[in-house]
């Protein structure tokens, strides 16, 4: 069996990946989500308060405690997420990268 160019593509681009680390790859990526996903909820919490005029909600803004819960609560959850995503692209990798050398050990004892 052959791979074809996108698994020959993931094999590559998971390769530099795991090059940088697991911890790296969670944390960069699972605590970028949280903190994107924290700012826009945020924003769109003000945006509420905005359409109903309620100027006193905004007052606190980004610096409320509710804030940085909500922040700390999403980053969590990123990297949870990304810990899972890091587990299961490792196994598919795995896999692939097995199937590879299965494909060229066949191709080499075809060819003698």
């Amino acid at each position: 069996m052959q791979l074809n160019k996108e698994e020959m593509g993931f094999i590559n681009k998971w390769a530099k990946a795991k090059e940088n680390g697991q911890w790296r790859y969670i944390l960069t990526r699972g605590l970028l989500w949280g903190v994107l996903v924290g700012v826009f909820s945020k924003l769109f919490q003000a945006w509420d308060a905005l359409k109903a005029w309620d100027t006193a909600a905004l007052s606190d803004g980004f610096t409320s405690s509710d804030f940085l819960v909500r922040l700390f609560i999403y980053s969590a959850i990123g990297v949870g997420i990304h810990a899972y995503h890091w587990n299961a692209n490792t196994k598919r990798y795995n896999q692939l990268k097995s199937i590879e050398r299965r494909s060229q050990t066949v191709a080499a004892s075809s060819k003698d």
